[in-house]
């Protein structure tokens, strides 16, 4: 009987403490909530875009925003009869079109959180702050909206506006930052992820253009990285509350040195993206010798020729083969630039003698070890599909280490030693 009595009373305490929640209290626990549930459609978004591309489902869907005129993709045979006589150019390739419909829908749905993120931060924000980011945004979907029903003539206006609205953003963040960071935040990433639907669009319509492919590549491991940065900053993950206290000269140390480490990852992400748009990965067939030379004729500038003409279809590559072991070897010297800023950070985060910082230098090593790994498997087992997707998302991982280490680096209220 007692006992029944003692859990009926906690079960009624229960009750009262959530009714006692201020509506802050609750509203900073859906936004955390919201918050992870982006990243983790962000992640399955970045994850599956790269099995799309390494699986040269990139064209699966020839039109956009449908998949050959349709929402989902056409299963039915006399579906996919129609589709053909429609796209005769590219015929249906099933085992193509769910992977790049379903990347589409799942970047959807993300956009759709993301919102969710900005309408949450306009009610947590004073009212005359928000009014500017509301505008601001409005003006960006009206030129989604627009691009959708009039088409390519509106690809100029298009940049222009995105243009306009990154630039009023940075001016708005140096101006209310203080009263407003999770609406920038959640400004930014709308901006982005929209931007990202666009890159979306033009990787198809364009053909598979490296620029854009990188840039849609970038645009994701960015998107993904900002969403982590606000979820670390709104869940208040950090050092100061496990107690960590660095001296004032080390703190410098790390910041420098860490932000040297996260500049050579976003570098490095961009070599990889250049090198799997341009179809380059296999350009070095062994390791660690390249075409069995230690340095084979490379032609760099034709490798990084970023003025290459829209038109031909890049499925596959239109680079020449030294072009692309250009590429190739500049992906691994990057491997080798990322490797010594990576072990130098962490032989300074070992130094400090703080347990959970050397715990993040035993993390950041061993996520570095297995990418290299990886890449080095990906060029000895002639690229697989599951190892060279596994490459993407452990570049993932080691961005996302990164971006968190030098947020706690960078937190205030953290505890120095003069």
């Amino acid at each position: 009987m007692s006992t029944i009595i003692t859990l009926t009373t906690s079960t009624q305490l229960h009750r009262r403490s959530k009714q006692t929640q201020s509506p802050t209290t609750r509203s900073t626990q859906l936004f955390v909530i919201l918050c992870g549930l982006a990243f983790a459609l962000a992640l399955a978004v970045v994850t599956l875009g790269a099995f799309t591309r390494l699986a040269d489902a990139g064209l699966g869907c020839p039109d956009w925003p449908t998949c050959y005129g349709h929402l989902w993709v056409p299963n039915e045979h006399h579906e996919i009869t129609a589709a053909n006589e429609k796209f005769s150019a590219t015929p249906v390739e099933v085992h193509k079109t769910w992977p790049e419909q379903l990347h589409r829908l799942l970047a959807s749905s993300l956009g759709m959180v993301i919102l969710g993120l900005f309408v949450l931060a306009c009610r947590r924000t004073p009212s005359p702050l928000r009014m500017y980011f509301s505008v601001a945004l409005a003006i960006l979907l009206a030129s989604l909206f627009a691009r959708i029903f009039l088409g390519a003539v509106m690809d100029i206006p298009v940049l222009l506006i995105f243009s306009g609205y990154f630039v009023l953003l940075s001016q708005l963040w140096r101006k209310y930052k203080g009263r407003a960071t999770e609406l920038c935040f959640t400004a930014l990433l709308a901006g982005m992820v929209i931007a990202q639907g666009f890159f979306g669009m033009w990787t198809v319509t364009l053909k598979l253009w490296p620029q854009v492919v990188t840039a849609h590549l970038l645009g994701g491991f960015a998107t993904l990285s900002v969403i982590w940065l606000l979820l670390q900053s709104c869940a208040g993950w950090g050092w100061r509350k496990a107690g960590v206290t660095l001296s004032s000269g080390c703190l410098k140390n790390l910041r420098l040195l860490a932000g040297i480490a996260l500049g050579c990852v976003i570098l490095q992400v961009g070599l990889g993206g250049w090198t799997t748009s341009n179809y380059a990965a296999l350009a070095c067939p062994d390791f660690p010798r390249c075409q069995n030379q230690w340095w084979p004729v490379a032609d760099f500038r034709h490798g990084f020729n970023m003025l290459q003409s829209v038109g031909p279809n890049y499925l596959g590559g239109q680079l020449e083969a030294e072009g692309r072991i250009a590429i190739h070897l500049a992906h691994r010297l990057g491997a080798v630039v990322v490797t010594v800023a990576v072990l130098l950070l962490c032989g300074l985060l070992w130094r400090t003698g703080e347990t959970i910082v050397r715990r993040w230098a035993a993390m950041l090593i061993a996520a570095l070890g297995l990418q290299i790994s990886l890449g080095v498997s990906n060029v000895l087992l002639s690229l697989p599909l599951a190892v060279a997707v596994a490459h993407n998302a452990g570049g993932a991982v080691l961005l996302l280490m990164l971006v968190a280490l030098n947020h706690r680096a960078w937190a205030k209220n953290y505890g120095v030693n003069h």
